[in-house]
């Protein structure tokens, strides 16, 4: 059995970001996403994801700390610290769920410190971070380099087929 990512979005204030994560998950094969704290968001970004992929929305940040207790998820954060190891050479738990945080206030501290992992991704130019979306979909992308084990979607044209007989359940293992 191969190793299972779920992502958790926390109160993104950009519509654009948490639809652009969904489909990047998607495409990924992620098993679940977890919408901490925010129920409406324009779904016009996730072009459809939203509908092919299982989405949960949950309360708070210690609704998300029991969730991950309960289906024995390893928090893992997507956040710039001291502390942070980096992306390229984490080893990833067995059940991961990547936490990614707020474009400004990033990941509340209770669930820094439930979390297994703190990571960031390095960066070398003068921006002092990355867009949320596309930290997330580095990281996500990440770990599918490094963890994934089902098949891939074969390429029909210039995008890939959609596979009616696979889910990103089975695909996940």
């Amino acid at each position: 059995m191969g190793k299972t990512l779920a992502i958790a979005i926390l109160n993104l204030q950009n519509d654009f970001n948490i639809g652009s994560i969904i489909r990047t998950a998607n495409a990924a094969s992620v098993k679940e996403i977890l919408l901490v704290g925010r129920k409406r968001w324009n779904k016009s970004a996730a072009t459809g994801a939203h509908c092919l992929t299982p989405l949960t929305n949950i309360r708070t940040s210690e609704d998300l700390i029991g969730y991950c207790l309960d289906n024995g998820y390893a928090m893992v954060c997507l956040e710039i610290g001291k502390g942070s190891k980096d992306i390229f050479s984490y080893p990833y738990p067995e059940k991961t769920m990547l936490v990614v945080g707020n474009e400004g206030a990033g990941i509340p501290e209770v669930i820094m410190g439930a979390s297994q992992g703190i990571i960031q991704i390095p960066q070398y130019g003068q921006v002092e971070c990355l867009n949320a979306a596309a930290s997330a979909s580095i990281a996500i992308y990440d770990w599918v380099r490094k963890e994934q084990t089902g098949p891939e979607n074969l390429v029909a044209g210039h995008k890939f087929e959609r596979n009616p007989h696979t889910s990103n359940v089975h695909l996940l293992k």
